[in-house]
């Protein structure tokens, strides 16, 4: 036969050889994957175990039935009543979080997004869960259950975020079974109000009564009286000089009454369920009514602005304004100013109150709960609620971010504008210190955030650099907050040559030189588990990667050496025997075989 006749021609040592070569590489592959199956497997074990049902499906429900058992079926009823609102409003900040290797997130992401959460929907300051200073890891977010729970019930969600994390559904529940506490608090609150007013618990009241039983209860509710342990002397001497304690009282019966009408109507006779209905949503919707306040103050505080869009007020400009303008609570002392965080020093020949940080700030909090402050709401929420409902991400180059935020309108700035050359350049700044990956939850990023929005937005200080604390909290260490008349008047003198050039141009888009390269994330384990997983591989995965791509070329290589050396073998043994029969075919394809074997 001819030498192409022989070429064209496949042998079965030829196929033999290659069937080797495949099954090595099929060996080599299923080893890889099932190392990295037996890796995700190990992280994912609490998932298997707590969430998981025989035959696979996903079951939600495994940790409220858990906390049914620990804390009874009211609560559960209570939990789940809350769980769609909830979960609606964590999703957003859920989906755009960086997550671990479970696709969950840890202590610090959970103590971040219950925090928003809570200042979103209610305008609530949560004691253990706002930073106030400190980095997110500083605590556990099961500090905001304080004493009121058992250790078994911290332990189920402690357990969770300590191993795997927290999927969405079990922070829902978390932040569920935390509200349903708040709400318990004021059960007790409504009992001390029946009782100072005279009344016997859930019975059901005429309308007079049923409104003297509710203003009772919310001038218990914004003077901060702890119900449990003020004496009836004491609740009731605040009750009947509330409008001296609190100017807003006024404001407050208003609130009430369209607040009756709309869940009550006109009945003559309050039942009990009607008025705990009442009083339940006053202090859910008083956050958001109260930060009227905050808006009127902040309107003041723009007239006195340093220049336009600043977010800056002179402390000269300040001051005055306390004494000479009217605005008495304009009065807090430098010393309480920088501890707040809401004193600009970066020209210490010109200090500066910064607004959004100023608004806030512990000082301007009611202390309503023993789990929470009412505070201005952070309005800065809302525009990055919105910029992570964009990204659904937790990281963004600079370009994608400029033009989110070039046509995001705020309260003071309107939408489709073009940033300016500074701002692209601190943002640019930004990219080159993430390689192009801006975390958007991070301190870099939410410092420029101010500089973007300089009315809106807090500067982010460097944590340990502040300590934001109450004026009741700071009386009890013995230090003052407020600042003597003398001590403003030596500062309005100081300012004095200042004041005709005060409203100059300056340099930048918040006109002070308020600017810092240190970062801090949220999260940052999370944060390098994101990265890792974005660029597709770890140094365990190259590891093996790299193994077992050399073993699959060397075998690869030995195969075709062999492949070859034996057809011309093969060939050679053909043109010597010529057709001599099936017995010699036998003995050489045994013989080949137990070389294919040895390779």
């Amino acid at each position: 036969q001819s030498e192409a006749s022989h070429l064209g021609r496949v042998y079965p040592l030829q196929l033999v050889s290659i069937f080797i070569f495949l099954s090595t590489g099929a060996a080599m592959l299923t080893f890889f994957f099932a190392l990295l199956s037996l890796r995700t497997a190990s992280g994912n074990v609490f998932l298997q175990r707590s969430e998981l049902g025989s035959e696979g499906e996903f079951k939600d429900e495994h940790i409220l039935r858990q906390l049914e058992q620990a804390m009874g079926s009211d609560h559960r009823v209570a939990t789940e009543s809350r769980m769609k609102s909830i979960t609606e409003a964590l999703s957003p900040i859920f989906v755009a979080l960086p997550k671990k290797s479970t696709a969950r997130v840890g202590p610090s992401s959970a103590r971040y997004a219950l925090h928003r959460l809570f200042i979103q929907r209610h305008g609530w300051q949560v004691k253990g869960l706002a930073a106030n200073g400190d980095t997110w890891d500083a605590v556990h977010p099961s500090m905001a259950f304080a004493d009121k729970v058992s250790s078994g019930v911290k332990a189920l969600f402690d357990d969770r975020l300590g191993s795997s994390g927290l999927t969405l559904h079990e922070l829902a529940v978390f932040a569920a079974t935390l509200e349903h506490l708040i709400h318990s608090e004021a059960m007790t609150r409504l009992q001390h109000a029946y009782k100072l007013c005279g009344d016997e618990p859930m019975q059901a009241l005429p309308k007079g009564k049923a409104d003297k039983l509710i203003q009772t209860y919310m001038a218990i509710y914004v003077t901060g009286l702890n119900a449990s342990s003020a004496s009836d002397y004491t609740m009731r001497r605040y009750v009947d000089n509330i409008r001296k304690v609190y100017p807003g009282w006024n404001l407050t019966l208003k609130f009430l009454q369209d607040l009756q009408t709309e869940l009550v109507g006109d009945r003559p006779v309050y039942d009990f369920s009607d008025i705990t209905d009442v009083v339940e949503e006053a202090g859910e919707r008083f956050g958001r009514f109260q930060n009227q306040e905050c808006v009127d103050l902040k309107k003041i505080l723009v007239t006195l602005e340093e220049s336009n869009g600043s977010g800056r007020v002179r402390l000269t400009d300040f001051y005055n304004s306390a004494l000479n303008g009217g605005q008495w609570q304009f009065s807090e002392s430098v010393q309480y100013l920088r501890q707040l965080g809401a004193l600009d020093e970066s020209d210490s020949s010109n200090l500066r109150v910064v607004i959004p940080n100023y608004l806030g700030a512990p000082s301007n909090c009611i202390a309503s709960s023993a789990y929470y402050g009412v505070c201005c709401i952070d309005e800065c929420e809302d525009l990055l609620g919105h910029v992570e409902k964009e990204l659904k991400s937790p990281t963004a180059d600079p370009s994608k971010i400029a033009k989110i935020i070039a046509n995001l309108p705020s309260a003071s700035v309107a939408a489709g504008r073009q940033l300016s050359a500074s701002l692209i350049q601190r943002l640019e700044e930004l990219g080159d210190h993430h390689d192009n990956s801006i975390p958007i939850h991070g301190r870099l990023f939410a410092q420029w955030m101010h500089l973007a929005y300089p009315r809106e937005c807090p500067f982010p200080h460097v944590s340990g650099t502040i300590q934001p604390k109450t004026a009741k909290e700071m009386r009890a260490e013995g230090q003052k907050t407020k600042a003597l008349k003398e001590e403003m008047l030596q500062y309005i003198e100081a300012g004095r040559p200042a004041l005709a050039e005060k409203r100059g141009g300056c340099n930048n888009d918040i006109c002070s030189a308020m600017w810092s390269t240190e970062e801090e994330l949220v999260d940052v384990h999370a944060h390098l588990s994101e990265r890792t997983r974005g660029e597709g591989k770890g140094p365990w995965r190259t590891l093996l990667f790299s193994m077992f791509s050399c073993t699959a070329a060397v075998c690869f290589a030995l195969s075709l050496v062999k492949t070859f050396a034996l057809t011309l073998g093969a060939d050679e043994m053909k043109s010597k025997a010529g057709k001599a029969g099936a017995g010699w075919w036998a003995k050489a394809s045994l013989t080949q075989t137990r070389n294919i074997h040895n390779v």
